[in-house]
């Protein structure tokens, strides 16, 4: 954006923060309600006017833009009439003619221009007010691969086929699918299309207005010659189907068969939801909204229809989608594109993601074409999976099964073939996750041992290697805490196998596993474990501490190859958790040797990485040429 573009709307938005009546920001931000609270509404009201100035101002802005290139500026207003079906933004009146005089200064933006500049919206918009929106604007590129994934669903679209974007956001899926179709429609067959086929929804009244003004501005773009382009802006259309609605609480009969979308992300209060229809089926502990429109997706995809969505790759494991991982396995998945970075995708947001790409049609025997593409969209590998190798069954709550290699996928169904879960009711051990939450109980940290016990802290826990940090960054987080009545509950004592329970999603090694170490022991009689903590633990109590060969087995299995490349292939998250953990498969082969070996080299086990490792991957059967693959993957 041209400064001088961005110093006009920052003027322009002082005046209209002026002139906003008393609680404007209840009505603008009115249909933000996805439970029975508008959280939006609890951020600073002056921010909140502060956005809303901004907006209104650079919608004028840009449609003052639009009208220029049209040839027709001293009728912007005209436009923006039309387009404002909600009349949020035409009420304000710029009064200043010396700002006509200023844009008219600027290097006036072309219609591509245009549409870039739309999309930079969000880059001044406080990121607070971001992640309460839970809007994280796709990259037209992101876009444009989405929009070619379904270019022959799009070609086969009929007058009776509907199209929806259900959180439309400046309109980047809109437009792409726009011109796509270009290539095939007449411009007039489109302009219909446009009108009649095409629907996007979003609670954000500026997304409805930019979508609007996107559309606008790209059918004047692909417009073949000044008689089309003339017919345009002598009866610009007022786009009705594209929305200021709240897709998840507003009741919709249509049905649709292209959903394209990438929704907003945050997490809800799932008793907060209970004014909100027909969610129950896929609700599991605390739902982010995406799984809602993901539901929402589901339910209004059409018999043979195609929907395409970025997700976060919380999905692919993650124990709250587990009942929507459920309601997609009736789906068949035509595709998976994995981007293989969180960097680069958002701005000022780091959000792991995949897109998915889902039709309403018979399952069986199919293959889904799964794709790694970078954070600059470059295909990393590329190849087909059978649908039964791509996603688990009901035991392991239909988790999804994504790696780099297609010939990993022998190897993982053999591995799981001859291995165990803990989740299986006659397992003896079981994986569970500290409970001690430092910032709910600062009233008993401590800065020394006298009168209190050790807080064994996420960051303690290395590969192979347990270190007691006694000091932090962060001053308020103490390394002790003192037992009170409060506290005893998460007391724990003796050795114990621990796991980390974040680490970077983008890492080989993604499983951090230790022993808590004799010295530690030796100084230390019992100790809390914070909740990023997970500790192998007896079935039938915390308390019971388990024998050093079983520990000692679990360890290696968790600091192998092997078993990180599996938990690889199946967790979309940062978190490692209990859950997780309990569903990986556990072979209960060479249990003594693995066991013996780790004890002996305890304390140099990295040094003896490929021996573990070919135990390890012994255990479970694989043959020469699948262990090799797996030393050198």
């Amino acid at each position: 954006m041209q400064p001088i573009i961005k110093d006009i709307i920052l003027s322009i938005s002082d005046d209209v923060v002026s002139n906003l009546t008393q609680s404007f920001e209840k009505t603008y931000y009115g249909k933000m309600n996805y439970s029975s609270k508008n959280t939006i509404l609890d951020s600073d009201n002056k921010l909140l006017k502060e956005t809303i100035g901004f907006e209104i101002a650079f919608i004028h802005v840009i449609t003052y833009f639009l009208a220029y290139s049209m040839s027709c500026s001293h009728e912007y207003m005209h436009i923006l009439n039309i387009l404002d079906t909600d009349k949020l933004f035409s009420w304000f009146k710029i009064k200043d003619n010396s700002m006509f005089l200023q844009l008219n200064d600027c290097n006036i933006p072309t219609e591509k221009e245009i549409y870039e500049l739309i999309n930079e919206h969000d880059k001044f918009i406080d990121k607070d007010v971001k992640k309460k929106l839970g809007q994280f604007y796709t990259p037209t590129g992101i876009a444009k691969k989405m929009v070619f994934e379904v270019r022959n669903e799009l070609k086969d679209l009929s007058e009776r086929d509907l199209v929806v974007d259900p959180a439309c956001g400046t309109g980047v899926f809109v437009v792409e699918t726009v011109k796509q179709m270009s290539a095939f429609l007449s411009f007039d067959e489109l302009i219909k299309f446009v009108e009649n086929n095409m629907f996007a929804y979003d609670v954000n009244p500026f997304s409805v207005i930019a979508t609007k003004i996107s559309v606008l501005n790209t059918l004047l773009e692909i417009a073949p010659d000044s008689v089309h382009k003339n017919n345009l802006l002598l009866g610009i259309p007022a786009l009705n189907n594209i929305k200021w609605k709240n897709t998840i609480v507003d009741k919709e009969e249509k049905e649709f068969s292209i959903i394209l979308g990438n929704p907003p992300y945050f997490k809800l209060d799932s008793k907060a939801l209970k004014d909100i229809d027909g969610y129950d089926a896929i609700i599991y502990g605390q739902p982010n909204i995406y799984s809602l429109f993901m539901h929402w997706g589901i339910s209004h995809l059409r018999t043979n229809g195609t929907m395409s969505f970025i997700v976060p790759q919380s999905i692919r494991s993650g124990l709250y989608f587990k009942n929507l991982r459920e309601e997609m396995k009736e789906l068949r998945i035509k595709s998976i594109l994995h981007i293989d970075s969180r960097q680069n995708i958002f701005d000022r947001a780091e959000q792991a993601v995949f897109i998915i790409c889902l039709q309403n049609k018979p399952v069986c025997n199919t293959k889904t074409r799964i794709q790694f593409i970078n954070g600059n969209q470059n295909v990393l590998s590329e190849f087909s999976i059978s649908r039964s190798k791509l996603m688990m069954g009901k035991d392991n709550n239909y988790m999804f099964i994504i790696n780099k290699k297609s010939e990993m996928y022998d190897v993982l169904e053999k591995v799981y073939k001859n291995g165990t879960t803990l989740s299986v009711n006659d397992s003896l051990v079981k994986f569970s996750n500290g409970l001690f939450v430092w910032n709910q109980h600062k009233e008993s940290l401590a800065d020394s041992s006298d009168k209190a016990i050790p807080i064994v802290y996420g960051g303690d826990v290395q590969p192979v290697n347990f270190q007691f940090i006694t000091s932090w960054a962060n001053d308020e987080r103490k390394a002790f805490a003192r037992i009170t009545d409060k506290t005893r509950p998460y007391v724990l004592s003796g050795k114990r196998l621990l796991v980390q329970r974040t680490t970077n999603f983008e890492k080989d090694i993604r499983l951090k596993a230790c022993l808590i170490s004799d010295d530690f022991l030796e100084n230390y009689d019992s100790y809390f474990l914070e909740n990023h903590v997970n500790f192998l633990c007896c079935n039938s109590g915390k308390e019971e501490i388990l024998t050093d060969e079983i520990m000692y087995y679990y360890l290696g299995l968790l600091n192998s190859k092997l078993i990180n490349y599996v938990f690889i292939s199946k967790s979309g998250n940062t978190q490692v958790s209990a859950n997780e953990l309990n569903l990986l498969p556990f072979s209960k082969n060479n249990v003594k040797d693995i066991s013996a070996f780790v004890s002996k080299y305890l304390s140099e086990l990295r040094e003896h990485q490929e021996e573990l490792d070919r135990l390890v991957c012994e255990a479970y059967d694989l043959s020469v040429n699948e262990i090799n693959m797996i030393l050198d993957y």
